[in-house]
């Protein structure tokens, strides 16, 4: 192997399965990627939908799928907080052929099952 990969989950939750499964194209394809644009031996890629995500619609979708509703309260935004942000994942789909499989709240719904069984799973 000649490089190592960095994925970036940035706009939405991290889905294990998803996480892995860019791992493993970024790992299958990387030789072919490299040298960067720059002459250097790696390149960043991010991952996610391209689409931001707000705190709201983020509590809105884990209450949707969650046993227990988490409440929330209106504040006034802080000094310096980002009005939003998304992935540019053009280069993902590019030169991995990836793409997201999974919605905000399937992504909830699977990380929610995945913390039910983890420890079980990583520790028998």
């Amino acid at each position: 192997m000649t490089a190592a990969a960095l994925v970036q989950f940035r706009d939405r939750p991290c889905l294990p399965h998803e996480e892995a499964a860019a791992h493993v194209a970024a790992l299958d394809r990387f030789d072919a990627l490299l040298p960067g644009t720059d002459g250097s031996r790696s390149t960043v890629i991010n991952v996610g939908t391209g689409t931001g995500t707000t705190v709201r619609e983020l509590l809105t979708a884990f209450n949707s799928v969650n046993d227990t509703p988490v409440s929330s309260v209106d504040v006034d935004a802080r000094p310096g907080d980002v009005a939003g942000a998304y992935t540019r994942s053009e280069r993902a789909h590019r030169l991995l052929d990836w793409q997201p499989q999974h919605s905000v709240t399937e992504g909830i719904r699977h990380s929610l099952r995945w913390a039910a069984v983890r420890e079980a799973v990583l520790r028998p």
